[in-house]
């Protein structure tokens, strides 16, 4: 289980991300019209979200690391590195999520195409924000160098 989650939760960040961009590209695109397949990329990106949320969430309670370091919280609070990993991460993910959703619905809402760009401009930034936040990067540039 540890390692379908695993998996699954880095194969979604990078689809979260890519998704996001894609986003980021259309909104912020004056020339462009904005279509119903953009509010559908906006739902995805939101859906998406939700998945690494939900995957997360299932990593938070199977990982060994995290229960090891939830049998103690005091020391986990004093370690820099697994506060990150306990709570710092999982926070901010939750926040994400809320901004994601709460994005997508004010898109969905908005009634002109200029606003629904806007918003989904400034929703998609505030979530990739939060999500790149907590990426921990060190461990893929670990990855990447190491071969």
């Amino acid at each position: 289980m540890y390692g379908f989650l695993s998996s699954a939760h880095n194969l979604l960040a990078w689809a979260v991300l890519i998704v996001g961009v894609l986003v980021l590209s259309r909104a912020g695109s004056r020339r462009a019209t904005w279509s119903e397949a953009d509010t559908g990329l906006v739902q995805k990106l939101t859906l998406l979200v939700h998945l690494q949320l939900l995957a997360g969430l299932g990593l938070w309670f199977v990982s060994p690391a995290v229960a090891a370091a939830r049998a103690s919280m005091s020391s986990t609070m004093k370690d820099p590195a697994l506060r990150r990993l306990v709570v710092e991460h999982p926070f901010l993910m939750v926040l994400a999520v809320i901004v994601a959703t709460v994005s997508s619905v004010r898109v969905k809402k908005a009634s002109d195409s200029a606003t629904k760009a806007k918003r989904a401009l400034v929703g998609t930034l505030v979530t990739l924000a939060l999500v790149a936040a907590v990426i921990p990067w060190q461990r893929l540039v670990a990855k990447w160098t190491q071969g």
